[in-house]
């Protein structure tokens, strides 16, 4: 995705995408406290992507699944590229 080692590969005919880092910019966003709790993977339906947000301050994306969890895709070198890459990821599904 173009921002350090996050990378974003679609599987199961296109049906679920896995997320993964190895270096700590993926966090799921707890919200009862606010912490973030840095994650190695994500795998889950495309279609639970509900929303896709770019930071106004802030080199970040965060995004919400169904569920109502959240993840921030944390300090990016270039939040509008990835934005734009992965809004395009979810809506050629």
């Amino acid at each position: 995705m173009g921002n350090g080692n996050i990378s974003m590969e679609k599987r199961g005919e296109g049906k679920y995408v896995e997320i993964s880092d190895e270096d700590g910019q993926i966090k799921r966003i707890v919200r009862e406290t606010g912490d973030r709790v840095p994650v190695k993977r994500i795998f889950c339906k495309i279609s639970d992507v509900c929303s896709v947000s770019q930071k106004l301050e802030e080199s970040d994306i965060v995004f919400t699944l169904e569920n109502g969890v959240e993840y921030v895709l944390d300090n990016l070198e270039n939040p509008d590229e990835t934005y734009s890459q992965f809004t395009q990821f979810i809506v050629d599904d």
